[in-house]
This record gives C-alpha cells, sequence and structure tokens, in this order.
C-alpha cells in the first residue's frame, strides 16, 4: 500500500484536537464573513433578514468551541489564524461583481469549505463540539430558488454564472492542499491520506451543488 492510500489515523492527541478546532472556526468565521457581506448587499429586506439568520448561526456555539479547545491547552484564535488566512484568501481571490455572484460565491466556495472541513472532522477520534459546529441549515436551496427565477428569465445569466461558479470552485480547490498542509504539519498527520480522499469528495459535492443551482460544473 503507497503512502498515499494509508488510512488516517484517529485525530485524538490533544495537538490534533486542537488544529481541527482551528479549521473549524476558520470555516465558520468565514462563511460567517461572507454571508454578513451578502446580507449588506441583498436586494430587498427579506433577502437581507434571511441572510442575516445564516450569518448569525455561523457564530452560534462558538463558547463551546474556545472551552473544548482550552480544555486541550490551546487558545482557539491562535490555532484558527492559519486556517483564517488561507480561506479569506478566496475571497480576496474571488470578488463578486454583483449580487448573483455574490450568491453563486458563497454557495460554492462556502459549500466547499464546510465539505473540507466535515471531512477532517470525521478523522477526530471523538468528533463532539467540532460535530456540532457544522451542524445547521444548508444555503443552497435558498439560492437555488432564487437563482432558477432569474436564469430562467435570463439564460446568458445562467451561462455566466456557471463560467462564474467554476472559477470559484477553482480557487476553492486550490486551497484545500495548503489547509491539509496545515492539519498534516500540526497533527502530525500524512498529507497523502488526507488529500487523495478529499479532493475527490470535494469536487463531487461541488458538482451536485451546482447541479440543484441548475448551473452546469
Amino acid at each position: 500500500m503507497s503512502t498515499s492510500e494509508q488510512p488516517v489515523p484517529r485525530l485524538e492527541r490533544p495537538e490534533q484536537v486542537t488544529t481541527v478546532l482551528g479549521l473549524v472556526t476558520a470555516g465558520r468565521f468565514t462563511l460567517f464573513d461572507w454571508l454578513a457581506a451578502d446580507a449588506a448587499h441583498a436586494p430587498d429586506p427579506g433577502a437581507r433578514i434571511e441572510l442575516s439568520r445564516f450569518a448569525a448561526a455561523e457564530l452560534a456555539g462558538h463558547p463551546e468551541l474556545e472551552r473544548a479547545a482550552a480544555d486541550h491547552g490551546a487558545v482557539l484564535a491562535d490555532v484558527t489564524a492559519p486556517y483564517l488566512e488561507l480561506f479569506d484568501a478566496i475571497g480576496r481571490r474571488t470578488v463578486s461583481t454583483d449580487w448573483w455572484e455574490r450568491m453563486v460565491r458563497t454557495t460554492v466556495a462556502g459549500g466547499m469549505v464546510r465539505d473540507l472541513v466535515g471531512l477532517v472532522v470525521e478523522h477526530l477520534a471523538d468528533p463532539g463540539v467540532a460535530a456540532d459546529a457544522l451542524a445547521g441549515r444548508d444555503l443552497t436551496d435558498l439560492v437555488a430558488e432564487e437563482v432558477g427565477r432569474a436564469t430562467d428569465a435570463d439564460p446568458r445569466l445562467a451561462a455566466r454564472l456557471a463560467l462564474w461558479g467554476r472559477r470559484v470552485a477553482g480557487e476553492a480547490l486550490g486551497a484545500v492542499q495548503p489547509v491539509l498542509g496545515v492539519v498534516a504539519s500540526t497533527s502530525g498527520t500524512d498529507l497523502g491520506a488526507l488529500a487523495a480522499p478529499a479532493l475527490g469528495a470535494i469536487s463531487a459535492g461541488h458538482a451536485r451543488r451546482m447541479a440543484r443551482l441548475g448551473l452546469a460544473a
């Protein structure tokens, strides 16, 4: 069996648990930032309220994450910082030009970030509070309804958003290996064992998400 085919051992040492807690927190705050910005640019009060609710949900449970990190001898902000920088870079490279691009960016990149975090959390011996933090509503269905109405009326918009979605996905996929590199280096886990299955699973999740949006992946 090659190194890349080796199964990932369960993550249970304190430094392993805390680096995953940092990854979870970075993913949640990234989505909060994007959703809050989307809400501020919403075209109507209903959308603003709904997106604000999604954003607020990303902050729920943060005290529990802080306590869990402290219980394992770490400061949550410290173990979050390396991942937050990598996720923030996705946002800087995918600056949206209009409301529809904003929604597709948050749905596509946000979904891929959540998928990546979830795949790592699955390797925790005791997912506990990390798994609880990933629970929540899925933005895709809300956005799919809005995008569907708009693209039915304007096929050119559908083509533009499909192209945009592919670009966003490329930027998000480009962050997978660096993020997993931080996980591997801080937890003593083999990078190849983490990366090989993760890339395939995240790509498959992206294709399903784009299909739900009615856009060609």
